[in-house]
């Protein structure tokens, strides 16, 4: 069958179609043996090309197979009591309608109904052809049923997959987000710290601070690596087994990450407004994210530039703003993704919260509103003319 069914519907109908077919052979008493094994056969044909070949008969062969076969059957001997010949159109109708458009499987009903109407008006049929058109009916609800039901499970495995699918997607995003998060602040501060040890050395010869500079770069190197082992480890924990994805950093390790930008020159002033005791861990380690994105970038573009990191705890919402002094800096033309704004607005709109970065009148600014309560709706993000929200990103 066209559907993929379970070996043991295909097994019962076509079994249950060559014992009535049997039946009915039987029930004539075996005269005329040639013309009686010839209208099985026919009656037949579907269940031995499945079973020896391995192939279906299609509806518009199949139908006048079955018609042939129950004429001679009625037509060519005597009418018989509880005659199981007429039984076999419900089978090839319900097996139609199980494999076939509803079209094709109302034809082969049609056709059956109005070929056992005229058994009836020829007194072919003991039993009241009402009865016979009700099995037939019949025949035909169940096979419409079996193939509406195979349609549905094909759906849910369906959607099984695609779910399966967005998991894996999302996974490989989480990953990626996760990877860039450490990367970069990573590379950022030590291309800094390597970038004053050349100058050290090549402008003041001062080799005490370009080995400074060396050992900073140096511990954020190892420091990256730990970061990155303890990413994939909590990336491939499986919380069937109750392992959970804890969150490393949080907001109280936003002060140590300013402190590391500040050793690498940039200097960053840091406000800190409310208590980050309400923070949960979640939140925390969306705002370290956005704090060590934006503090990356500014880095990367502006390294001489005075940034201001606000965080203020508040009303149920958490705001953190990154602001920098450079006016209207165009964003990297070599970042074609937009993966450092674009991961952190997905991760802000992950924990129910809005981000804005673009350019302002005194610079750079990324702003970001996190609720502290997660099942509360977002917070709004801004007031009202504030600033214009740039979703570009560089």
């Amino acid at each position: 069958m066209p559907l993929p069914y379970p070996l043991v519907v295909p097994l019962v109908m076509h079994g249950s179609a060559a014992a009535v077919a049997l039946t009915a052979l039987v029930q004539r008493g075996f005269e005329r043996p040639a013309l009686l094994m010839l209208a099985f056969l026919l009656a037949t044909a579907e269940s031995l090309v499945c079973a020896f070949w391995g192939r279906l008969l299609h509806p518009a062969i199949i139908t006048p197979l079955v018609l042939v076969a129950v004429a001679m059957f009625l037509f060519l001997w005597p009418p018989v009591p509880t005659d199981a010949a007429p039984f076999l159109l419900p089978f090839v109708v319900g097996s139609i309608g199980a494999k076939s458009n509803i079209r094709t499987s109302a034809t082969a009903t049609a056709a059956s109904a109005v070929f056992l109407l005229f058994a009836a008006a020829n007194h072919r049929l003991i039993e009241p052809v009402v009865y016979m058109l009700f099995f037939l009916v019949f025949g035909w609800s169940i096979g419409l049923i079996l193939q509406l039901q195979q349609q549905l499970l094909l759906q849910v495995r369906q959607t099984q997959t695609s779910l399966a699918e967005q998991a894996a997607g999302e996974e490989r995003r989480r990953i990626a987000r996760e990877v860039h998060d450490v990367v970069a602040h990573s590379l950022s501060i030590t291309l800094l710290h390597l970038t004053g040890a050349r100058r050290a050395l090549q402008e003041d010869r001062d080799v005490d601070d370009a080995v400074a500079g060396l050992l900073d770069a140096e511990r954020l190197g190892r420091q990256a690596m730990a970061d990155i082992r303890r990413t994939v480890g909590l990336l491939d924990a499986d919380p069937a087994h109750g392992h959970k994805l804890a969150p490393g950093q949080g907001v109280a390790d936003i002060r140590a990450l300013v402190d590391d930008f500040a050793q690498a020159g940039v200097a960053v002033d840091y406000r800190v407004k409310g208590d980050l005791g309400t923070v949960s861990a979640l939140v925390g380690l969306g705002l370290y994210r956005v704090a060590q994105e934006s503090l990356a970038n500014i880095a990367k573009h502006a390294p001489n530039a005075r940034a201001v990191l606000r965080l203020q705890i508040a009303k149920g919402c958490a705001e953190l703003t990154v602001d920098n002094g450079t006016p209207d800096l165009p964003p990297n033309p070599n970042d074609t993704t937009g993966s450092g704004v674009a991961g952190m607005r997905q991760r802000v709109e992950l924990l129910g919260g809005e981000l804005s970065a673009g350019p302002v009148p005194q610079g750079w600014s990324v702003r970001a509103a996190i609720p502290l309560d997660q099942g509360a709706a977002p917070a709004p993000l801004f007031q009202a003319g504030k600033s214009a929200r740039a979703h570009g990103g560089r």
